[in-house]
């Protein structure tokens, strides 16, 4: 076994240079304004409210949500302001599913089995 010096041909400075790459995060703005949105889809499963809704503001998933409010929700509550967040005031939806198509059908299923 060849012992290792500074001087030998194994030195680190004979090695390849490696780069050193630097990535930059950006986060998006995924906070939406609750009082800033578009309902794009509406239907009510079982009594149970569900929403397609669009926060204009907000770039993840092109700012769409899909929302589920407890049965027999009056959604005259929702007509100025909706929250997709989770809190214990009565305007506060039940369920978010991802905005796609599957999640829109994981909703639905959800809606008929409760």
């Amino acid at each position: 076994m060849k012992p290792f010096s500074a001087n030998s041909a194994d030195s680190r400075d004979t090695c390849s240079k490696s780069e050193r790459i630097v990535e930059k995060i950006v986060r998006v703005n995924s906070t939406p304004d609750p009082t800033n949105f578009i309902i794009i889809k509406h239907e009510v499963i079982n009594g149970f409210p569900i929403f397609l809704v669009r926060y204009p503001e907000v770039e993840n998933y092109e700012g769409h949500k899909v929302l589920m409010y407890p049965q027999n929700f009056n959604t005259d509550l929702l007509a100025i302001r909706m929250d997709p967040h989770f809190f214990t005031n009565g305007d506060s939806p039940i369920a978010r599913f991802e905005p796609t198509a599957y999640g829109w059908l994981l909703a639905e299923t959800l809606a008929n089995n409760l």
